[in-house]
């Protein structure tokens, strides 16, 4: 990962127009932030590629026998009831009912990579070929509860040349602000264990 960036990344307003109240704004910033990080390295992008983001809600995370994803003290496992993705067209994948389900989005939003100034927008229009995105499931109710495990889907040629890749994000609250606590492809904080 990058340094972290200093600045902010704003919500845009299609999707802070979805936000409910129990949705915590300054969690959906951070995993934003954090995304731009990730996707301001990206070879394709800084090759001249746009990266999409399906960005959206989810109320419902599978969680047979109190599945953990370890790292940091422990998280809910962030994985979901999907098969294809909800309702999403971006990216099709999973085994729907198991481990490996996609978590299913109550709403999204399609977003597009900035590069400069970094940050998100709401794409003119989005491609339905040869494209490069992220399909990025953050839990709901995130005013009430200190922690949040994020599910991120990245398209091959993103992170990984020839496959798609799976990344999870651990966030905690303390006094008020949210941090980054955990990160699945990030060898010092140790790879997901679903236990």
């Amino acid at each position: 990962m990058t340094d972290r960036l200093q600045a902010s990344v704003a919500l845009p307003i299609v999707l802070k127009e979805r936000l409910s109240a129990e949705n915590d704004p300054a969690l959906w910033e951070e995993v934003l932030k954090l995304l731009a990080e990730d996707a301001s390295i990206l070879k394709p992008v800084t090759n001249g590629s746009r990266l999409y983001a399906e960005v959206g809600v989810c109320s419902h995370w599978l969680r047979p026998h109190q599945a953990r994803w370890t790292p940091a003290g422990g998280f809910a496992a962030p994985v979901g009831y999907g098969g294809a993705g909800g309702n999403t067209k971006f990216i099709q994948h999973g085994a729907g009912f198991s481990s490996t389900g996609l978590p299913l989005f109550d709403w999204s939003v399609r977003l597009q990579f900035n590069p400069a100034p970094i940050g998100w927008v709401i794409p003119e229009k989005v491609p339905t070929k040869r494209f490069i995105s992220v399909r990025v499931a953050v839990p709901s109710r995130t005013t009430r509860h200190r922690q949040a495990a994020v599910h991120t889907l990245w398209s091959p040629r993103t992170l990984d040349a020839k496959r798609e890749r799976t990344v999870l994000y651990g966030f905690r609250n303390l006094n008020g602000v949210w941090e980054l606590k955990a990160c699945s492809r990030d060898g010092e904080r140790t790879d997901p264990a679903l236990h």
